[in-house]
């Protein structure tokens, strides 16, 4: 939070635990801490791993999905969510087809959550927002660090969150995933580890990138 600017973005992949057959709530209780120390919690994503193999244990099924969480310090932030845009989807060949009157006006949710649409604005568009629920594979291929993710993923946010020439921080750099995603990306980054270890396997991922320019 201290080194946050106030118009950025945190965001944070944690995956979920399974303690003696139950959910462990330990991500609720980290984001419930989180608002304690005067972090909003903005928005919730969820990773959808489209790879991911099966598998069951006795009261459950393998997840295919992380958590992916938003926290800022202002309600005003940097974000272009023109840079996230996605192709339209075949939904619209037949949803966009036929419009009611409603679909003309804006729809509010009956649930009093705030949110509406409207359809018709889609009409004759190739690319829409995204939802919050991303769909990427797993990353296999880098294998030095036990939890490694897509650089799509970091990729995907820094588009979201940041303009070419900022600074993105990643305290926990592990196999430098999201440095590289920077990188790629014309950011700066700082990569900070626990792990000396960590450290210098992500300079040399880092090393072997640049050599592919």
């Amino acid at each position: 939070m201290r080194v946050l600017k106030d118009d950025g973005t945190f965001i944070l992949n944690i995956k979920e635990r399974v303690v003696n057959g139950e959910r462990h709530p330990f991500v609720l209780q980290l984001i419930l801490e989180m608002k304690k120390q005067g972090w909003l919690w903005t928005e919730e994503f969820i990773w959808h791993k489209k790879n991911c193999y099966p598998g069951k244990w006795p009261n459950r099924f393998r997840d295919a999905w992380e958590r992916v969480l938003q926290f800022n310090k202002k309600r005003k932030f940097k974000m272009f969510q023109d840079a996230v845009m996605v192709p339209i989807g075949d939904w619209a060949q037949t949803r966009l087809r036929k419009l009611s009157k409603t679909d003309h006006k804006r729809d509010i949710s009956q649930t009093n959550s705030g949110f509406g649409k409207k359809v018709s604005n889609w009409v004759g568009r190739k690319k829409v927002y995204p939802t919050n629920v991303l769909h990427m594979a797993t990353e296999c291929a880098f294998k030095n660090h036990s939890a490694t993710f897509p650089v799509d993923l970091p990729n995907w946010f820094i588009n979201l969150f940041t303009e070419e020439g900022d600074v993105v921080l990643d305290p926990f750099v592990g196999s430098g995933t999201s440095a590289v995603a920077a990188k790629l990306l014309d950011r700066h980054f700082i990569g900070i580890d626990v792990n000396p270890e960590f450290c210098e396997n992500a300079k040399e991922r880092l090393f072997l990138e640049s050599l592919k320019k």
